[in-house]
Order: structure tokens, then C-alpha cells, then sequence
């Protein structure tokens, strides 16, 4: 295994912290790195992101709700900067449960715990750039793949997304050549993103309407107008992702069930509208994810309904 070297690796480094910033900046250049740039404030960061493209980026937090982890995951949302997939590791001195779950909820891709020796540093270094996780997306997260046990059952879709920290210190590209390298890494990593985001709120609308669907045809109970309400506003939000990805067939069929959708609403024939966006949220998902059959997608969607009817629906 080739040992990196990171002289032309670019470094973000946030901590509000001088002296431990500069603590941090120390352990870098000891393992090599040369590009280090210092923040002590995230909007100071954000700027410097939106116009140049680093290749690690290193936040410190205090707590859970650090505003630090709400910048790691907006990073990964494609809100800041210009790559979501750039390597982030957050360090800490407080390393509580409460913490942990955030950062891991942000889509950092390692937890560092105050003090760490350099040795320790370069070797989690050493597995981002040649063991770096695939990523996930689902309908609030976007990051590395958390699964503890990869043989169970998962339709999210993992994506090997770009790394310009291996591209430098491994493959030796130049600093032009892994832009460009990031850049069709990025375009293509996000047109994924999107459709996988597309079908998950295809099958977020899928589960809505089925329950509207036994509400009507099997329960009797009144169909409660929250519901309707989530199926319009997740449809417009699938649009507008359809139109940004160019998804043509993907487009018209979200056009489509935002039309089912406010006839719901607007209390048309309740029961067969609401079986019809069943439908409509596995075509769209056979269409987003041509790999998985129409009867794949039925089954997974009915699994879930099942579930929901065993234990009972909250909220």
C-alpha cells in the first residue's frame, strides 16, 4: 500500500480556538501536509468554500448542536462549498453519546478525540484515503455508509464518490487535474443524489397514500389533511428535483402526481386517488432505479405498510 503524501493536499481547519488550532495545524505539518488553512470562524470557511476547493476539512465541536456539525451537513447537501463529497472530520474534546450521534448524523466521516497523537491522526488519515467508505443517501442524510451489518437488507444505493485527498497524495494528480477530476465526480455524484432523493420521497408519498388508501378503503376513518398535505408538499419537492436533474420521464410523472395528489386534497374521490399515487410512487422509482423491477419496489413499499399496520402509526 502506497503511502500518501500530502504536500499539495489543500487543508480547511476551523476552531475558534487559536492555541488549538494551532495544535492541530502542528500535527499536520508533521505528517506532511503544507496547505493548511486556518478559520476561527464558519463564515470565514463558508466564503473561502465557495470559491476554492480543499481536499480535507477538519471543524472542531463542543456539543451536539455545534453549529460546526450543521456546516458538516450542509457541506454534504451541497450548501456550502463546491463539493459535498471533500473528506470532513470533526475533533472534540467532549466526546458524549449526545455528540457522537450528531456527527455521525451530519455526514462527517470520522470522529476525532482529543488529544490524539500524531501516529494516530495519519493512520485515520491513511483509511480515508484507501479505505474510504461508500456513501448513502436517504431522505435526511447523506454521508458515509453507518451499517453495522452490510448482509442486511438496504435499498439505499451506495455511491463511490470522488476523493481529491487520494487523487493528491496517492495518484499524484496535479492540483488542475484533480479539480477537473472533482468536478465530473461532483456532477455525476449529484445527478445520484437526486435521483436517489427523488425515489425516496417517491416512496415516502408511496407509504402515505397507501395508508390514506386502507384508511378509506378498509378502516373508515376519517383521511386527516396533514396527510394530503405531505404527499402535495413532498410531490413539489420531487418536482423541483426532477427539473434540476433534466429527468424528463421523471418530471412528467411527478407533474402528474402533484395533480392526483390535490385532487386528494381538495376530497376527490379519496380512495382511488389515493391508490393511484401508489402506483404512480413505483413507477417513478422503477424509472429513477431501472435495476429494481416494478414488482421489487411493490414489495418493499408493502413491507412497510405492513410494518406500520403491526405496530400501529404515531403522528
Amino acid at each position: 500500500m502506497q503511502a500518501p503524501r500530502y504536500e499539495s493536499v489543500t487543508v480547511a481547519l476551523y476552531d475558534p480556538i487559536a492555541m488549538n488550532r494551532n495544535a492541530t495545524r502542528n500535527v499536520l505539518y508533521s505528517l506532511g501536509f503544507r496547505e493548511i488553512e486556518g478559520f476561527a470562524a464558519l463564515e470565514d470557511l463558508k466564503r473561502a468554500m465557495a470559491t476554492r476547493d480543499f481536499d480535507l476539512v477538519v471543524l472542531e465541536a463542543t456539543k451536539a448542536d455545534d453549529p460546526a456539525l450543521d456546516f458538516a451537513s450542509r457541506i454534504r447537501h451541497s450548501e456550502v462549498g463546491r463539493n459535498p463529497f471533500v473528506v470532513v472530520l470533526v475533533s472534540t474534546w467532549l466526546p458524549e453519546a449526545d455528540l457522537v450521534r450528531a456527527v455521525l448524523n451530519a455526514g462527517a466521516d470520522d470522529l476525532l478525540c482529543r488529544p490524539y497523537s500524531t501516529a494516530g491522526l495519519g493512520e485515520r488519515l491513511r483509511t480515508h484515503v484507501h479505505a474510504r467508505k461508500g456513501f448513502v443517501v436517504t431522505a435526511d442524510y447523506i454521508g458515509p455508509d453507518r451499517r453495522k451489518d452490510a448482509s442486511r437488507p438496504n435499498s439505499a444505493k451506495l455511491l463511490e464518490v470522488v476523493n481529491s485527498l487520494k487523487l493528491k497524495s496517492v495518484e499524484g494528480k496535479t492540483g488542475f487535474e484533480a479539480q477537473v477530476a472533482v468536478q465530473n465526480g461532483v456532477a455525476a455524484g449529484r445527478q445520484v443524489i437526486n435521483e436517489e432523493r427523488m425515489r425516496r420521497a417517491a416512496f415516502q408519498i408511496g407509504v402515505i397514500a397507501g395508508f390514506v388508501h386502507r384508511q378509506t378503503s378498509e378502516i373508515g376513518e376519517p383521511v386527516r389533511r396533514s396527510d394530503l398535505e405531505k404527499i402535495v408538499s413532498t410531490a413539489g419537492e420531487l418536482m423541483a428535483l426532477a427539473k434540476q436533474g433534466e429527468a424528463e420521464q421523471a418530471l412528467k410523472t411527478c407533474e402528474t402526481m402533484i395533480d392526483v395528489a390535490g385532487k386528494a386534497l381538495q376530497g376527490n374521490d379519496l380512495e382511488s386517488n389515493a391508490q393511484l399515487l401508489v402506483r404512480l410512487s413505483v413507477a417513478l422509482q422503477v424509472t429513477l432505479t431501472p435495476d429494481r423491477g416494478e414488482e421489487e419496489c411493490r414489495a418493499e413499499l408493502d413491507e412497510t405498510l405492513q410494518r406500520i399496520r403491526v405496530r400501529g402509526r404515531v403522528g
